[in-house]
């Protein structure tokens, strides 16, 4: 709850905190800012964040709560790039993660994850990312990139911190998570379409969809469901992460949107608003940052105990200890998504600032004082978020596949072989309300993925380094005639495009020499301290090994259709099994149909009785296909006691819990430990 009470109280709740002059006046009669953490909750398993330490050191010294020095990162020859600059005309410029200046940068210029491009007046530039996708960037504006580990599932991201960029987002492939693009408002999660996002001067956002449907989820309350924008519509998001309801959108108007936008804006009142969101985004990251470190401390528990049960041969150990396990691989990576969109929205927030203090130099100079050290802590929130990644997050979503019930089901598209000894015991599922609960950080409800069989490849670690010789790729057409982003004739905006640069900003930080990654050290008491996957080693992902399996996955309505029999070749003689059991991929069931099923080929060979020929089973579980059947069935070997008879004939309603289950089809079928 501590991410929406920053937000709604120490934002809204200030007098300051309008676009307008008219705004502003009638902000007045608001309540004073504050804010607030929420209570420890009782029986947490997992150390638990300090509400109070972190918000005062990021609200004392913004530069000092980051915990890492300015400084480059230097990068390995192996390591292959996030990005890549594919096309630039006119100003364009690169600023590399943990590097305060800006530099001039050409086509085929290599981008990493926290760098960031940036267009001047009449520039534009083209990115095209390792999943594929491609963003065009127009004038006066700045685009961050994502790193690829912030979520469980691997997949590409960016974010928008000013002006405007339009994506053209490849179809999700089998294993891959959730397109993610940051605005200083909010994230917005693509599963495989074309749309443009707009940042304003003030940091209020517009998500405009040409084809496709996307997922928006406000930084105001990132908990709440998203609001889901269709091709031909767009929603607008406010400056303090509220979401709008969408509206139609027909025509690509993105330069009279921003000239709009920014036409009505009291610099005043603007410069006060960046200051206090990143005051308030500051502590905020500084706790959710001691968060993460709980949760990756409660891993690191589980991963001894794992270890431990593993060199016993005592799989009744790994078992027990897997509910803490999943549950805190999945904490980690909710509160790590949290962290890198709240990492982009400070770093928008200070180049918002920054720009427009290098064109109103006069008007900023008496809030520049609260401003400054922000603007210097933006270099330093993304290097700190590559870092983690690169110490956390990347050998997290290895132990991911080994672990948790949904990476175990995806590790063969990945190419990654789960150790034998892991592989014989199941994961549970794991329930989102224990888990949202271990946290105080909110974090957003994750987004079902439409995919589609396709060649590219997926990596859950750094690309290939030379990935993007093989990438052939365009743009999506643009609707009109014309190109995507026009110039208005006649600018009326006084905020930033058509302003002259009077006195460009350059952050003060202190600059040390460049380190590689690994060797980059977080200071301060929410350092993560605990070496992730130290115990339990797992071999490097076999690339040919996961492209067999991604085109062997059968897809319907962009479903995965799997069947994980693992000893499918033990199967009895005559028995016809076709299985469709893929919960975390389906997002609503039908509104007749309650289904929870738990069914594991691998099992089946455990089973008591015996399976007589001639018997046809299939074990459906695909919602959309519910119609006239109203199926409950807990199927949990483990769990099974007493018995329950059922016959097949039409209709099925089967409700066993905790039961053995014999089925009457031409014989007999008891299935049970």
């Amino acid at each position: 709850m501590r991410r929406s009470i920053l937000w709604s109280l120490a934002l809204s709740g200030l007098a300051l905190t309008a676009c307008s002059k008219k705004d502003a006046d009638k902000s007045k009669a608001a309540a004073p800012s504050g804010s607030a953490a929420d209570p420890a909750k009782p029986g947490d398993p997992a150390k638990p964040a300090d509400p109070t330490t972190p918000a005062a050191d990021a609200a004392a010294d913004p530069v000092a709560a980051a915990g890492v020095e300015a400084g480059g990162i230097e990068r390995d020859a192996a390591e292959g790039p996030a990005a890549v600059l594919s096309a630039a005309d006119g100003t364009v410029e690169v600023r590399r993660v943990g590097e305060p200046e800006f530099a001039a940068a050409a086509a085929d210029t290599a981008l990493y994850p926290g760098d960031e491009v940036r267009t001047g007046e009449g520039g534009s530039a083209q990115i095209t990312l390792a999943d594929e996708s491609v963003i065009e960037v127009a004038e006066v504006s700045t685009i961050g990139i994502g790193s690829r580990d912030g979520s469980a599932d691997p997949t590409s991201s960016a974010a928008v911190l000013a002006g405007l960029a339009r994506f053209t987002v490849t179809p999700r492939a089998p294993g891959e998570g959730a397109f993610r693009v940051y605005t200083p408002a909010g994230v917005v999660m693509t599963k495989g379409t074309v749309y443009g996002i707009g940042v304003a001067a003030s940091g209020q956002a517009r998500i405009g969809v040409e084809s496709g449907m996307v997922d928006v989820v406000g930084l105001a309350d990132v908990a709440a469901p998203p609001i889901e924008v269709e091709g031909g519509h767009a929603a607008a998001m406010s400056w303090d992460g509220k979401v709008a309801s969408p509206s139609p959108w027909t025509d690509d108007d993105w330069g009279s949107w921003r000239d709009d936008a920014d036409a009505s804006v009291d610099l005043k009142t603007v410069f006060d608003t960046h200051a206090t969101a990143l005051g308030s985004l500051a502590t905020a990251l500084a706790s959710a940052y001691a968060d993460l470190d709980g949760q990756i401390t409660a891993y690191g528990d589980f991963e001894a105990k794992a270890a431990a049960a593993a060199d016993a041969d005592k799989p009744a150990d790994y078992e027990a200890a897997l509910p803490e396990g999943s549950a805190s691989i999945d904490a980690s990576f909710g509160v790590a998504g949290d962290i890198e969109a709240m990492t982009w929205a400070y770093a928008g927030r200070a180049e918002l600032a920054a720009e427009l203090a290098a064109r109103h130099p006069d008007e900023a100079k008496p809030h520049w004082k609260v401003v400054a050290p922000h603007v210097d802590a933006a270099v330093l929130w993304p290097k700190r978020f590559e870092v983690t990644a690169a110490t956390t997050l990347e050998p997290l979503r290895v132990q991911y596949y080994v672990h948790h019930p949904r990476g175990r089901a995806r590790a063969d598209l990945v190419g990654v072989a789960v150790p034998e000894f892991y592989a014989k015991v199941e994961p549970p599922e794991v329930d989102e309300v224990k888990v949202r609960a271990r946290v105080r950080t909110h974090t957003w409800k994750r987004p079902q993925v439409i995919v589609k069989v396709q060649p590219r490849p997926v990596w859950i670690a750094t690309p290939q380094a030379d990935w993007k010789v093989k990438v052939k790729v365009k743009p999506a057409p643009a609707r009109a005639k014309v190109r995507w982003y026009v110039r208005p004739p006649k600018v009326r905006a006084t905020a930033m495009v058509g302003v002259e640069v009077k006195a460009p900003v350059v952050p003060t930080v202190k600059v040390v020499a460049k380190a590689p990654r690994a060797k980059v050290r977080v200071h301060g008491d929410a350092a993560v301290k605990v070496t992730v996957g130290g115990r339990i080693k797992v071999r490097a992902p076999d690339l040919d090994a996961a492209a067999r399996a991604r085109a062997a996955v059968k897809l319907e309505g962009g479903v995965m259709v799997r069947d994980h029999r693992r000893h499918g070749a033990d199967a009895a003689a005559g028995v016809d099994v076709q299985v469709r059991d893929h919960r975390d991929d389906v997002a609503v069931p039908a509104a007749d149909v309650d289904v929870k099923v738990r069914d594991h080929r691998d099992d089946a060979v455990k089973a008591t009785g015996e399976i007589k020929g001639g018997v046809d089973v299939k074990v459906r579980d695909h919602r959309g296909d519910a119609k006239d059947v109203d199926v409950k069935v807990r199927d949990r070997r483990d769990d099974a006691k007493g018995k329950v008879d059922v016959k097949v004939k039409g209709k099925v309603k089967v409700e066993t819990p905790k039961v053995d289950v014999k089925v009457k089809v031409k014989g007999g079928v008891k299935v049970g430990r």
